[in-house]
């Protein structure tokens, strides 16, 4: 037989989710880039209009250039932030690349537009440079800051070209511009190229916990299929060897159980067997709950009634207290199931002379949704605290006939409702255990005068 081969576990999870990242800081640099070129341009041409007197005034083209890219990038921002996640995955790649060469046509225009000596409009070369130094490699970037300068330096040249004469001052300033570009692009790719490697790193790291998860998780149900066949074989091994040693007393002789007496042990282990599968398939296939309005005190009041033999027989006083009339959307056989298992051990736990109290009312949840909370609670001794911490474990047991599975099935009918199984209460006096049932309120009215005593059996 040949040793099963390890499951090898896909990232898969995690590649929607780093795609989705992806796409995220994709929007976040356009968004940044995008402010800081409205900001530049808003500067400069403020800056412009400021020192008017000695520049003079841009033609009227310029004017339209430049508000039309200040509604342009306006427009921009607010589609970049209103882009769906799946639409923004298609096309914000290529809108980056896109908006890279429209910013270095816009810098160049309105640059030579201008039509004055120091104009510094090439200053905005500088926001395509930082955009390619994230996006390109280095011959993108390089492709980029080449056209920059080029630009750059047909801006002076168109300047002068109509003019006699010719600063070389000029050439030596557009010079200047070229080294910060150079400077400017080294830099930031070098700071980019930093981000994607941890980047990368991180993502390698989120893969790799992902598929020790992925194993630590198939390694628990292993476990937990392991304890749960040690616990079904050591519940059916004792009624079935106490079955079979009797029979074999009998056939051989030895012994002095009577025909009547056999047949009440194998009668009552037999049962015994019955009942511990009955239980674990009912654990093992909670069906969905099929929902009606019930309303909380006729669930409170029937359990009560189901359990009333019991407890006069343990000599226990059951109390129920339900005030109001609240209805909720619940599976009411599921329910009582549940319930009834909570109170038959809160009975067994009291002792004679004990207390139970069975209780309903309306339950507030944190998001404001509106629930019912179902609570037995008996005044008996405390839950120790290693039996506490297991008592919603299957076949998990402290009575000798006891199959550890009601517990179990309460808390599955409870998680089958969208709710939970708690102990909210252990101390000396006083365990309480809720069922807590969140959103399955349909109506609650408050109750009158009389409705508000508790009911004794």
């Amino acid at each position: 037989m040949t040793a099963p081969r390890p499951q090898q576990v896909s990232p898969q999870p995690f590649r929607p989710l780093l795609a989705a990242s992806r796409v995220e800081s994709i929007r976040r640099q356009e968004t940044g880039l995008i402010l800081l070129n409205l900001t530049v341009l808003a500067g400069l041409a403020g800056l412009h209009v400021l020192f008017s007197p000695a520049l003079g005034t841009p033609s009227r083209v310029f004017f339209a250039i430049v508000f039309g890219r200040f509604a342009m990038q306006m427009l921009e921002l607010l589609g970049l932030n209103l882009l769906s996640s799946e639409r923004a995955e298609r096309l914000l790649p290529a809108y980056s690349h896109l908006s890279i060469w429209l910013n270095v046509t816009f810098a160049f225009l309105i640059a030579w537009l201008a039509q004055f000596e120091d104009s510094h409009y090439v200053a905005l070369m500088v926001i395509p440079v930082i955009a390619a130094s994230f996006r390109y490699s280095r011959p993108g970037i390089a492709l980029v800051v080449a056209a920059a300068v080029t630009l750059t330096f047909l801006q002076v040249w168109l300047y002068f070209r109509p003019r006699e004469v010719v600063h070389l001052s000029e050439y030596f300033e557009a010079t200047n511009v070229m080294l910060i570009y150079i400077v400017v692009a080294v830099i930031v790719s070098f700071l980019a190229r930093q981000v994607r490697s941890e980047q990368a790193a991180l993502r390698r790291n989120l893969e790799e916990l992902e598929r020790t998860r992925d194993r630590l998780v198939e390694e628990e149900k292993l476990a937990a299929v392991g304890r749960l066949a040690s616990a079904v074989a050591h519940e059916i091994r004792n009624p079935v060897s106490l079955i079979v040693s009797s029979l074999q007393l009998a056939r051989e002789g030895r012994g002095s159980l009577s025909t009547d007496e056999l047949q009440e042990i194998v009668s009552a282990e037999a049962a015994r067997l019955e009942k511990l599968t009955s239980d674990f398939l009912l654990s093992a296939r909670q069906r969905p709950p099929e929902r009606q309005p019930t309303a909380l005190a006729d669930v409170v009041e029937y359990v009560e009634s189901l359990a009333r033999g019991r407890a006069l027989e343990a000599g226990v006083e059951l109390v129920v207290d339900c005030p109001g009339s609240a209805t909720a959307e619940v599976d009411p056989f599921q329910l009582h199931q549940a319930l009834l298992n909570l109170v038959l051990n809160a009975v067994e736990a009291s002792g004679p002379g004990g207390r139970v109290t069975i209780a309903g009312s309306p339950l507030d949840g944190e998001d404001g949704s509106h629930g019912i909370r179902l609570t037995v609670e008996n005044d008996g001794p405390p839950i120790p605290p290693e039996v506490a911490e297991r008592i919603f474990e299957p076949f998990f047991t402290t009575k000798d006939r006891g199959t550890g599975l009601g517990l179990t099935i309460a808390k599955n009918v409870a998680r089958s409702h969208g709710g939970d199984l708690v102990l909210v209460v252990n101390q000396p006096g006083a365990v309480r255990l809720a069922i807590d049932l969140p959103g399955c309120l349909v109506a609650s009215a408050p109750a009158g005068p009389a409705a508000t005593a508790p009911r004794e059996p």
